[in-house]
């Protein structure tokens, strides 16, 4: 008989050898694979649902880039289901992958409705509620307009009522990419609208009467609407520029702050890198300075173009969600949520930077009486009328998207 010489064995044997691997297992395991593999191909489908959702929720992002950034999730979805389909340690790899996935995108999803919450703390507008109808009538990717960027001499909360020791106007023109930052001295002796009766008084003591009144001093002088401000410490300072690690600044001149600016930081003439104390030093010190409080506003000035290219730069993708966190806390300004986010996505979609151009207010130093003052004459800057036409041109001319220079 056949069977006797064996050949049913070696039919056998060799039908063995073509079995594959899955048909060595029972059903029920096979099938407990396959649920496996659906289960976690569900989850990595919620997870990305839930980041996109996320991502047009925060409406930060650019439609390219969340478009691109959908059809890559897709893919990974595909990869993760064929290799679910493959041979075991390919369904190991591919769950792994998978869960793996499914991990990062829920996580960056809680991070970006924590960034949402953030910028609803910095967009409170408290400060200044009359103004939030002008405000919120401004397109600021589209029309240019001015923000008040308000420096008090406090740290902690960002409500105390304080001196503004740091006063900058920031006209943007969102078309030309252009900013002018324009920076006017603390001791500028003006007259404060709706308080000094028509009585020139410091500039920094328009901030005691409300942020709204420093923006209507600065109109008034610069004859420019003003819908937005921001208001910042000397804590969200710090904070900002190390979340950005740090900023390289540059100044005109060699000088050693004192301790009273809060650290003793040997500055060179040119370029400085800066860590965020070592900023505040920069920006506080004028007893050390030849030219007192108008080199300290162009310090200042030096400092927040610092902070804006290191903005607009590529690392802001990464940095730019740590920063809101950070200093949500310490930072206010009138501006919406959605107008804030248009300003993000704005940038991102270009990533091509702006041009920063920066002028500074001049005058000449003299001792005055002060309206808020009545224990003498103060040390003032009398406002140099030269100067000040020249900024409301350059201004004029941002806003009707002309290209200005220093």
């Amino acid at each position: 008989m056949p069977e006797d010489l064996g050949f049913g064995y070696r039919r056998e044997k060799s039908s063995s050898k073509r079995r594959r691997p899955e048909d060595s297992y029972p059903v029920s395991g096979k099938r407990s694979r396959k649920q496996n593999g659906k289960l976690i191909l569900l989850i990595q489908l919620i997870a990305t649902a839930l980041f996109l959702a996320s991502a047009v929720y925060l409406g930060m992002i650019p439609w390219l880039y969340l478009g691109a950034a959908a059809i890559v999730l897709l893919i990974l979805v595909l990869l993760v289901y064929r290799m679910q389909n493959g041979f075991r340690k390919k369904r190991f790899l591919g769950a792994l992958l998978g869960l793996l996935i499914s991990a990062v995108l829920l996580v960056a999803a809680f991070y970006m409705f924590e960034v949402r919450s953030a910028l609803n703390d910095i967009t409170d507008g408290n400060e200044a509620p009359e103004l939030s109808e002008a405000a919120a009538g401004v397109n600021v990717s589209e029309d240019p307009f001015s923000v008040y960027i308000s420096g008090i001499d406090v740290y902690g909360d960002i409500t105390q009522q304080s001196r503004s020791d740091v006063n900058i106007i920031a006209t943007v023109n969102p078309k030309t990419k252009q900013i002018l930052l324009v920076t006017t001295p603390r001791d500028y002796y003006v007259p404060i609208p709706g308080v000094s009766e028509g009585y020139p008084d410091k500039l920094t003591h328009a901030g005691t009467y409300g942020i709204a009144t420093s923006m209507a001093t600065l109109e008034e002088l610069y004859d420019v609407d003003i819908p937005f401000y921001v208001r910042v410490n000397f804590t969200s300072l710090i904070e900002m520029v190390d979340t950005l690690g740090g900023i390289d600044v540059e100044s005109d001149i060699a000088f050693t702050t004192g301790e009273e600016s809060g650290l003793v930081v040997e500055v060179k003439e040119g370029t400085n890198h800066f860590n965020g104390q070592e900023a505040l030093a920069f920006c506080r010190e004028r007893h050390a300075l030849a030219e007192g409080d108008n080199q300290r506003g162009k310090n200042q000035q030096a400092v927040i173009e610092a902070m804006l290219k290191k903005a607009m730069s590529p690392s802001i993708l990464i940095k730019g969600p740590r920063l809101i966190d950070q200093v949500s806390g310490n930072t206010e300004t009138n501006m919406s949520t959605s107008q804030l986010q248009e300003l993000v996505r704005v940038q991102l979609a270009g990533m091509n930077g702006w041009d920063v151009v920066s002028v500074a207010a001049e005058g000449t130093s003299s001792t005055e009486y002060c309206y808020s003052y009545s224990g003498g004459p103060l040390s003032v800057i009398v406002p140099d009328d030269s100067s000040v036409a020249s900024i409301q041109e350059k201004i004029n001319a941002v806003e009707a998207g002309e290209t200005v220079s220093e």
